[in-house]
């Protein structure tokens, strides 16, 4: 047993045996949560309810659903509800998104592993980048709410952005690629920009420039027919192609003043988000009469840097100069529209969620870092952010 025990820790060909401990392992952890899973708070499971009835509208008004015509809509992207959709079919809408959630983690799990050995080869960080992701980083919050459409959509767009970071470093697929980028953007618009590291891998690394011209084109065509459906399915609902129907969303002060007077989309955010996603640090709320008592954790978050500070490593990871521009790319573009977003993805404890779309990009970065920072550091970083996140949920769950 030992011997198997050191076997999983050394993180090296791992097989079917050990991923059953570890996999069970991880959803024994997560009984809690699965047994709190709401059943009713699943917009994607609502508008999946709805595709079955033939109807585009979902029948009642839930928290963040758009209110157009005096229908109610979900404005959020369509993959997810059609993911459910035959699940709600034959179990009804009382299925628990928190568990199917954790499903779709534990094969994200396997599908960083699998990622990681490829590019870290028999390093020993591999764990260490491994807990970093799944427990050190915003992640780990998204799996514990996606009884609410916000958190499920994340753990659902991750692993597709990992089948498709290790499809780019493999096989390359086009027809795939096109798929899975597709069905990433259907979930998360923000990952659009992944077409950078696309780009990048099928035609700026190859020397067949003509072959993978054509390969790109075949990309884009795959991804075309994945994504027109989703333009009709707006101009349905509300007479727009390009309407996705986030201005109709009902919110509370300040965020719908901002909506009012600046948009969706404005420079003036651009403070405000910055501090969250790059500067604030962790939050207790303490309150009584003698601020003494906790009471809960400030729910605007706590920025990645600060949660999460191993991210500062991903400078200095070592690959070519072409292969680190295509991630920064990537990474600064999702980062700027995150910063111009009326809102930073509140509620959210200890981590800024929006992130999760451009994290599995820069976790390649981090792993790539490992060689050259002092392990007792990478080790340290890592640690300190799974024990805040530890912290931090304990005093949420139980205030």
């Amino acid at each position: 047993m030992k011997k198997f025990i050191n076997e999983i820790f050394s993180f090296q060909n791992l097989t079917w045996r050990h991923w059953t401990l570890i996999l069970s392992l991880y959803l024994a952890l997560h009984i809690p949560v699965v047994m709190k899973n709401t059943y009713d708070s699943n917009l994607a499971v609502m508008q999946a309810k709805a595709f079955l009835q033939g109807n585009l509208n979902i029948e009642n008004y839930f928290w963040d659903a758009s209110v157009f015509e005096d229908k109610f809509y979900v404005c959020f992207p369509p993959f997810p509800s059609i993911l459910l959709t035959p699940l709600v079919g034959i179990f009804g809408s009382g299925i628990n998104t928190i568990f199917i959630s954790l499903l779709i983690s534990c094969f994200s799990m396997f599908l960083l592993y699998k990622f990681l050995n490829k590019v870290m080869g028999n390093s020993d960080g591999k764990l260490w980048v491994f807990l970093a992701f799944f427990f050190g980083s915003g992640y780990w919050w998204v799996v514990l709410t996606s009884d609410y459409i916000n958190g499920f959509a994340h753990v659902i767009c991750t692993c597709l952005l990992l089948l498709l970071l290790l499809e780019l470093q493999h096989k390359k697929r086009p027809l795939l690629l096109g798929l899975l980028w597709a069905l990433a953007f259907l979930t998360r618009q923000m990952t659009i920009f992944y077409i950078i590291l696309i780009i990048y891998f099928l035609y700026v690394d190859q020397v067949d420039k003509k072959l993978a011209f054509k390969k790109l084109v075949s990309v884009f065509v795959v991804a075309g027919v994945c994504v027109v459906p989703y333009f009709v399915f707006n101009y349905l609902r509300f007479h727009n192609l390009f309407d996705t129907g986030y201005q109709y969303l009902i919110y509370a002060a300040p965020i719908q003043e901002r909506i009012d007077q600046y948009g969706l989309f404005s420079t003036k955010y651009f403070l405000f988000n910055f501090y969250h996603l790059m500067l604030k640090g962790h939050n207790v709320i303490f309150s009584g009469t003698m601020n003494l008592q906790i009471t809960g954790m400030d729910q605007y978050g706590t920025s990645i840097l600060a949660a999460s500070p191993f991210v500062i490593f991903a400078y200095k990871a070592q690959q070519q100069i072409k292969f680190k521009i295509a991630f920064w790319a990537t990474i600064l573009l999702i980062l700027s529209s995150i910063l111009l977003y009326h809102n930073n993805g509140w509620m959210q404890v200890n981590t800024q969620r929006f992130a999760l779309d451009f994290f599995p990009a820069l976790v390649v970065l981090i792993a790539l870092s490992y060689t050259v920072i002092p392990k007792w550091l990478f080790k340290s970083f890592i640690i300190y952010a799974i024990a805040l996140n530890c912290l931090s949920y304990t005093i949420h769950i139980l205030r």
